[in-house]
Order: C-alpha cells, then sequence, then structure tokens
C-alpha cells in the first residue's frame, strides 16, 4: 500500500470515530446496536472477525471498529470524573450500564492489541450509566472533589505567598501522596 493511502485509510478512521463521538452524546443507536448485537455474541473483539467476516454484514464491521471510539468515549468520561480503570495482567477496562445490562468495554493488550465488549447479564454496582456518557454530566462526587482541590490550590498558593519554598511545597505533598499510596494499597 502507497503512503497516500495508508494516509487516507487514517483519515477516514479518524473522521468515523469523531463523528461517532459526537453523535454519541446525541442518539442511543449504538448501544442499541451494542444490546443486539451481544445477545449473539457475548464477547467480541475488534479482531474478533479477521477470518470469519462472512459471520458479520459490513454494519457490524463498522460498528465493531467503532469500539475504540467508544473506548475512549469513556476513558475521557471516567478521567474527567476521577473514575478509576480497572486492570488486570493485560486488559484495562471499564463497566458499562443500560437498559439493565451490563458492559466491559476494554482494552487487551500484550503481543497485539485489541478493543472488547463482555455483555454481563447484570451491570457492576460502580457501573457508569449510558446516559451519563452521553450527557457529559459531572458526578455528585466529582463536583466535591472539584471544590476541594480548588480550596487545595488556594492553600497551596497562601502558602507560596507566605515565602514557604515551593520546593519544600513539593516534596512534602510527594511524601503525602506516596504515604497515602502505600495505605491505600494496604486495604
Amino acid at each position: 500500500m502507497m503512503e497516500y493511502e495508508f494516509m487516507a485509510e487514517e483519515y477516514e478512521r479518524h473522521r468515523k470515530k469523531k463523528e461517532f463521538k459526537e453523535k454519541l452524546h446525541t442518539s442511543t443507536e449504538y448501544i442499541d446496536w451494542l444490546e443486539e448485537f451481544t445477545k449473539k455474541y457475548k464477547v467480541f473483539a475488534t479482531d474478533s472477525f479477521l477470518y470469519d467476516e462472512d459471520k458479520i454484514n459490513e454494519e457490524e464491521k463498522e460498528n465493531i471498529s467503532l469500539l475504540e471510539a467508544l473506548f475512549e468515549t469513556i476513558y475521557q468520561y471516567a478521567d474527567d470524573n476521577y473514575i478509576e480503570s480497572k486492570t488486570n495482567d493485560y486488559e484495562i477496562f471499564f463497566d458499562l450500564e443500560h437498559n439493565g445490562i451490563g458492559y466491559q468495554i476494554g482494552l487487551n493488550y500484550g503481543q497485539g492489541s485489541a478493543f472488547y465488549c463482555l455483555r454481563k447479564e447484570e451491570p457492576e454496582k460502580d457501573s457508569i450509566k449510558f446516559e451519563q456518557l452521553m450527557s457529559g454530566e459531572k458526578l455528585p462526587s466529582t463536583i466535591i472533589t472539584n471544590m476541594k482541590l480548588e480550596e487545595l490550590e488556594k492553600y497551596i498558593e497562601s502558602l507560596v505567598e507566605e515565602n514557604v519554598p515551593v520546593e519544600a511545597i513539593h516534596r512534602k505533598t510527594d511524601t503525602v501522596l506516596q504515604k497515602v499510596k502505600v495505605m491505600k494499597g494496604k486495604k
């Protein structure tokens, strides 16, 4: 394949992802498709049908390829709301809920990588609700966290105004954060 053909394919892939993300905030079309598709294929990945393309139609191929964009959208929402991703050996994932159904949307990585979806009959208690993802609404806990972080920011600024060396503040906050991480890891 020529370099310009590759660039054109990458541009088209990027355009489709952008269009998908914009549409995801205004329509349940994709999650409705996912609900129906996962009745037949409870778990699938972006590389699941590489050798069995005849099992799925063009719309399904397109929608499967959009798992990456769904994952990215969930990842951004989670980051904006201080929701930690879940991980295990070679994957990172989030739990999503819609219509009382749970979905694990993730990325498997290792020698290669693929985005995947696993349908769960019941959603996890800490699942991100698809409606929240669509609206982009901030969670109440996020609003509270942001207020506390603003207080911390003002306090640090006041320390600097009182001539406490910035490097001393940095070292102390790093030390406290490391200690908290260790304590949190023991639970």
